[in-house]
């Protein structure tokens, strides 16, 4: 198997943390070369689409990463208050390890979307899916209704993007506690419906 180059490796990397902080828009391609260490041929001889083509990567990892948490997460048996509760720790303590500085890539994305960009526009979508999708199937698994199921992971999805905005706003974890507060009295709600 061909060994993957660290060059590709350190440009994505650097491209998710750069996207973190200020989203797809405030990063350029001399900051992810710089952040990166990696030499400028190499940016186009990996990524000839240039920084659309690093930024449909780096949201991919992402939402590949985050996918396999969620699916670990569900994996393990718990109950939904737990499961609810173990996602926003996760994504509190992620923020908090950044100093309120950075949160999703895929929400800072997200949230200038328009009709420049559409491979990434498009990749965000589908992240976002696959993410509803696992944790629809996580709520199927633990009794809500398809329907039910599909509707807690939109409020869901939405809680966690939004906790993750106010959290960076405010310099605290408070919204992520709130967040899962209010999700585990949905859950249970739509638990017996």
């Amino acid at each position: 198997m061909a060994k993957v180059s660290s060059a590709r490796e350190g440009l994505i990397d650097a491209a998710v943390e750069l996207f973190r902080a200020r989203g797809y828009e405030g990063v350029g391609v001399a900051e992810l070369l710089e952040k990166s260490g990696a030499p400028r041929g190499s940016l186009y001889f990996h990524f000839p689409g240039g920084k659309e083509e690093i930024g449909v990567e780096a949201v991919r990892r992402v939402g590949e990463n985050v996918n396999a948490q969620f699916r670990a997460l569900h994996e393990t048996g718990c109950d939904m208050a737990y499961y609810i509760q173990q996602v926003f720790k996760t994504t509190a303590e992620g923020i908090r390890d950044r100093h309120y500085k950075a949160s999703c890539p895929i929400a800072a994305i997200a949230a200038e979307m328009g009709n420049s960009n559409p491979k990434l526009n498009e990749i965000v979508r589908a992240v976002f899916a696959g993410w509803e999708k696992e944790m629809a199937s996580a709520a199927r698994a633990r009794g809500m209704t398809a329907k039910n199921a599909n509707s807690f992971a939109s409020a869901m999805l939405a809680s966690i993007e939004g906790a993750m905005i106010v959290s960076k706003a405010q310099g605290s974890v408070a919204p992520h506690i709130n967040a899962a507060r209010a999700m585990k009295v949905l859950a249970a709600s739509l638990l017996v419906n």
